[in-house]
């Protein structure tokens, strides 16, 4: 329940087609999570048994839910906080149900594709109101899944801006940190900058623009079945160096193939 107890504000975005390098799909989550112990306590596990899919999560000890990760069968999920600028700023829920980590954990070791992912959660028993970013191996295709206790929403590119009051941006689909609607236009901007380039580098330009992931980001290369990760570190005070030097945004990315860390090499 750690994360619905913190109320992570945090950017997640998916470009595909003609948004991206390639043509396929880059998806990112940058976990802005604030201060304290947990970045430098940071953990990259593989989940790997044969009644579930295999999937890898970036975490902390013990922490048994996701809150970053992808799967072999080619279904990332990114989240964030659904905070509103509206009173009150957090939507209605409860902690009478299935925590939020729990339903994306089982998103990874469960389901086969976005469209199975979405059916999922519309039968789940939910609590706090998130954004859920789906990639999907398959199709090449990102959507963000409004996620409240009384309903489930799925927006796209052409969908998503009547909720977070940014403008359209062909194939991609995206959340800024802030409360929604938001009132800032950097990340469309830094996008737009982008657009027909992304890729991991491009990427990382991107959360260090709109100064997003202090604890750590992740993106997904669904083509070339890659990650990276950069993880933010924290001083004895648990705070991230001077003026965020230390933020994930502002420090190296390592890269991962996926095939490897599934299978165990």
């Amino acid at each position: 329940m750690l994360p619905e107890l913190i109320r992570m504000s945090c950017t997640a975005l998916g470009a595909y087609s003609s948004a991206t390098k390639t043509g396929d799909l880059i998806q990112l989550r940058a976990l802005d999570f604030g201060g304290g112990p947990f970045a430098n306590n940071t953990v990259l596990t593989v989940h790997r048994s044969g009644d579930v899919n295999a999937y890898v999560t970036v975490g902390f000890p013990s922490f048994v839910g996701v809150i970053t990760g992808v799967s072999e069968k080619g279904v990332g999920v990114s989240e964030k906080v659904w905070m509103t600028y509206d009173t009150p700023s957090i939507q209605p829920g409860s902690y009478d149900g299935i925590p939020d980590v729990l339903a994306l954990r089982d998103v990874l070791a469960k389901t086969g594709g976005k469209e199975e992912a979405e059916g999922y959660l519309e039968d789940l028993n939910r609590t706090w109101s998130i954004w859920i970013g789906i990639g999907d191996y398959d199709t090449q295709r990102f959507d963000l899944v409004g996620y409240k206790q009384d309903s489930v929403t799925v927006y796209d590119d052409e969908t998503i801006g009547k909720e977070t009051g940014q403008e359209y941006i062909e194939d991609v689909c995206y959340v800024d940190k802030h409360p929604q609607p938001s009132h800032a236009n950097d990340l469309p901007e830094i996008i737009k900058s982008k657009h027909g380039e992304i890729d991991f580098e491009a990427v990382q330009d991107i959360v260090l623009g709109h100064d997003t992931g202090d604890l750590h980001w992740a993106a997904y290369d669904f083509g070339k079945k890659e990650m990276v990760l950069a993880i933010g570190r924290t001083n004895e005070e648990g705070e991230y160096g001077v003026d965020g030097e230390w933020n994930a945004c502002r420090r190296p990315a390592i890269k991962f193939k996926l095939d490897d860390l599934w299978n165990g090499v």
